[in-house]
């Protein structure tokens, strides 16, 4: 199956959603790759082609609470979900996350994240950063914290899910304590890194000190792992309980 780079912002507690601003930062994004914004999800929920003048009614109407912008068709109408039939996808969700997403043959992640970051103030609201490359539809899934099945992802029974298992830790108000995962680009605020357990704090910075390398950027630390040290990084984590994807909610 195809696969898809995604990068996923999720927000600080109580971000104010301000509507135009997300929305030109999102229509800088598609411009930054070359990617037409064509359709986008209008207040009831559905797939719609794109209006200027529709668009704009729905962005500031008052119930509105995010915003999402899809690329051209692929296929038919017919053929496919319309939510994931596009290259490119960029979506701004009120006071919870932005998610950006575009197949891995049109551009590298690296690319991606550093398009994503040069665009001013689209990581302003920003706690906590991640990159990852998966199939199109369960990494917009894990994206949004539910597990979307595919081929390369078939129902494992009774098996703790990656994609729904922090979903569950953040309705238990528990997401402080922990990080989601290890992925190629992770993305921290000083707060974000002292709301962990001082243990948990600790094994995360001697992980960063051993595997990969960090940087400081608008507010955040960024640590970028090749993807021959993954494994240890997370194997080194795993080992304190504090990787999310991989604990049960109901033992968190």
């Amino acid at each position: 199956m195809d696969q898809y780079h995604f990068l996923v912002g999720e927000f600080k507690k109580n971000t104010p959603f301000i509507a135009a601003a997300a929305s030109a930062q999102l229509f800088a994004w598609f411009a930054h790759i070359g990617e037409p914004v064509e359709r986008y999800g209008n207040k009831r929920g559905k797939i719609v082609k794109f209006s200027q003048r529709n668009y704009e009614k729905m962005l500031f109407a008052p119930e509105t609470d995010g915003i999402g912008l899809l690329s051209p068709r692929l296929v038919p109408p017919d053929e496919a979900d319309e939510a994931v039939n596009c290259d490119a996808q960029a979506m701004y969700s009120s006071g919870s996350e932005l998610v950006l997403s575009i197949r891995a043959s049109k551009l590298a992640l690296m690319p991606l994240f550093d398009g994503a970051r040069a665009i001013p103030g689209l990581f302003e609201h920003c706690e906590y950063v991640y990159c990852y490359a998966e199939t199109q539809g369960y990494g917009t899934g894990y994206a949004l914290g539910y597990r979307q099945i595919d081929e390369a992802h078939p129902m494992t029974f009774g098996t703790p899910c990656p994609a729904n298992n922090w979903a569950a830790i953040k309705r238990r108000g528990l997401q402080d304590s922990h990080l989601r995962d290890v992925y190629p680009i992770n993305g921290f605020t000083q707060a974000r890194l002292d709301a962990l357990p001082p243990e948990r704090r600790q094994a995360l910075r001697d992980a960063m000190q051993a595997h990969g390398r960090c940087e400081e950027h608008a507010g955040l630390t960024f640590w970028y792992l090749p993807p021959e040290e993954l494994d240890a990084a997370r194997t080194a984590l795993n080992a304190h309980a504090m990787l999310g994807a991989y604990i049960s909610h109901r033992h968190p």
